[in-house]
């Protein structure tokens, strides 16, 4: 089926996949199937749309709307919003069902949905599990982490995104990490800097594509190798007196290994496709998958379409940054759901549909901050036969009014574009973004009078003391201003690097910028002429291979 995407206009493709799953997660409620439309906006659009109601890394200090302490937030000051600190969110000293109302039929739901978002508590942070780490979002289970972000089951992390991760830092998507820096898209490795699509390695700097390695610099494309610098062999001796000699505290140094591996990558042949034991997939990133098409960083999962940065999911579509679902239709954020659609960050949440910060609970429409709780809608409790009979009126009337099957606007966010996830993936001016009817929020300036004066830096670590800690650097790419924790000092010792010049969340842009888009272009295997689908565009200068072709090519 040929659609047109009532946002960009582009046309998009149904496919009879597709409506199979849509019928298949439809929900029945009494008796009866509601069924979910086709999308009306291609998977980028809804994409985008999702996005906007995550806001990572824009944190603030504001007051718990319960206790009255100050405590950190991803909402603004003045955002009306009532957001409790994570202690008073999950207390019993309130409860989601005070703030329920009755469902008007004489307006839109979303309307409704929005007025009831001023009113029912919000956690300041999306934390579950964690120890601390209070200066971090959307985590679960993690241990004495500083700025991360949309991590689970990691320790002792700081600035970046790590999973069952442990002693990382600067980092994008790593996977069973440790004692790792500024690595972008890698799993298991063990004291590895600079690296890219590297795995199963230890002792690597500034290497892209390698597996299975052991010391290893500015190296591109190997498998099970030791020793190597620029891809040349070298014998032990040899290898370590070089790498002795390799002072990373130096700038010139991370110059000319950034230009060598780049030319080095450019010579080898890059795999069409990063991912691992897969039956049927297309995307990037796929590890032991099945079924599992158009998505992106998707590990465990089957049956899936339309998903990015997904682990262990079964027939969902549309799913992002969430763990462990199934039947999901339009889901963002937290885990363990299962028939949870257009909904976000709940948690333990089943048979669900429009809900927001849910957990432990089932059978809900249009809720926030329901806990333990079961048939009630905008947080009003009612009878099963009650909830069973008012839920189909109430998606009747949403087919009215063209909000059945969407999700919630990104007009009615709590957060400005410009905080949110979707301002790094689809970037806008703050034109474009008003022009689409979306909020921006304006940058505060940090005040160096405020903060204390500006200091400058030794590169060298081992001439950088204790007080570092105290003062304010200005970033050389934004002019921000920014601090350096004790924990990151202690750390960049230990790993002998130098003290970073550019603040957390513009190194956060530039590890992006080193991905590959989140999407697939039509090409052709280099070496066969096979078809391809492949984040890699047709006018870019990598050679691309097929499987076949690249694992016969690989040292």
């Amino acid at each position: 089926m040929q659609r047109t995407c009532t946002h960009c206009r582009q046309e998009y493709q149904v496919t009879e996949i597709d409506l199979a799953f849509y019928a298949k997660a439809s929900p029945v409620i009494g008796g009866k199937t509601l069924a979910i439309p086709p999308p009306t906006l291609c998977p980028s659009c809804r994409q985008q749309r999702r996005f906007t109601w995550r806001n990572e890394r824009s944190l603030y200090h504001r007051k718990c709307d319960l206790s009255g302490k100050m405590t950190i937030s991803n909402f603004h000051p003045d955002e009306k919003i009532h957001a409790y600190e994570i202690h008073d969110w999950f207390s019993d000293k309130w409860d989601g069902r005070d703030f329920g109302r009755d469902f008007d039929f004489s307006r839109p739901f979303l309307a409704q949905f929005a007025e009831l978002q001023q009113e029912a508590p919000q956690l300041a942070l999306s934390i579950w599990n964690s120890e601390n780490s209070d200066f971090c979002n959307y985590i679960g289970h993690v241990k004495n982490s500083y700025l991360i972000f949309g991590s689970v089951y990691s320790e002792y992390c700081y600035y970046g995104s790590p999973y069952y991760s442990k002693d990382c830092m600067d980092t994008l998507v790593v996977r069973e990490c440790e004692r790792c820096y500024e690595c972008v898209d890698c799993r298991k490795l063990h004291t590895c800097f600079y690296c890219q699509d590297c795995h199963s390695s230890n002792d690597l700097i500034y290497c892209f594509d390698c597996q299975r390695c052991n010391e290893c610099i500015g190296c591109a494309g190997l498998r099970n190798q030791k020793f190597r610098i620029f891809n040349k062999q070298y014998d032990e001796p040899t290898y370590r007196k070089m790498k002795k000699e390799l002072n990373l505290c130096v700038p010139e140094v991370h110059g000319k290994l950034k230009s060598e591996l780049r030319t080095m990558s450019l010579s080898i042949p890059h795999r069409y496709m990063q991912g691992n034991k897969t039956e049927n997939v297309s995307g990037n990133y796929i590890y032991e998958c099945k079924d599992v098409r158009e998505s992106f960083y998707a590990d465990r999962s089957q049956d899936c379409s339309y998903c990015a940065q997904v682990v262990d999911l079964k027939d969902c579509f549309d799913n992002n940054y969430t763990e462990e679902n199934e039947l999901c239709v339009e889901y963002l954020g937290a885990y363990q759901n299962s028939r949870t659609s257009f909904s976000k960050f709940c948690n333990q949440v089943h048979d669900a549909l429009y809900c927001d910060a849910c957990h432990m609970s089932k059978n809900l429409f249009g809720c926030i901050g329901i806990r333990n709780g079961e048939h009630c809608i905008l947080n009003k409790q009612y009878t099963k036969a009650e909830y069973e009979k008012l839920v189909p009126k109430i998606i009747g009337h949403m087919q009215k009014t063209h909000e059945w099957g969407e999700f919630f606007d990104p007009a009615i966010s709590p957060f400005g574009y410009n905080e949110t996830v979707a301002q790094e993936y689809f970037p806008l001016e703050k034109k474009q973004a008003e022009k689409n009817g979306w909020r921006w929020r304006k940058e505060e300036e940090n005040s160096e009078s405020y903060m204390g004066p500006v200091t400058d830096v030794a590169w060298d670590i081992a001439k950088v003391d204790d007080t570092i800690c105290e003062k304010i650097l200005k970033c050389e790419q934004t002019g921000k201003l920014f601090r350096i924790i004790e924990q990151e000092l202690k750390l960049l010792r230990d790993l002998k690097l130098p003290i970073p010049r550019i603040c957390p969340n513009a190194r956060n842009l530039n590890r992006l910028g080193m991905r590959n888009p989140r999407r697939l272009w039509d090409r052709q295997c280099a070496k066969c002429k096979k078809p391809l689908r492949t984040s890699y565009s047709p006018d870019r200068p990598e050679i691309v291979f097929c499987d076949e072709c690249y694992l016969a090519t690989v040292y």
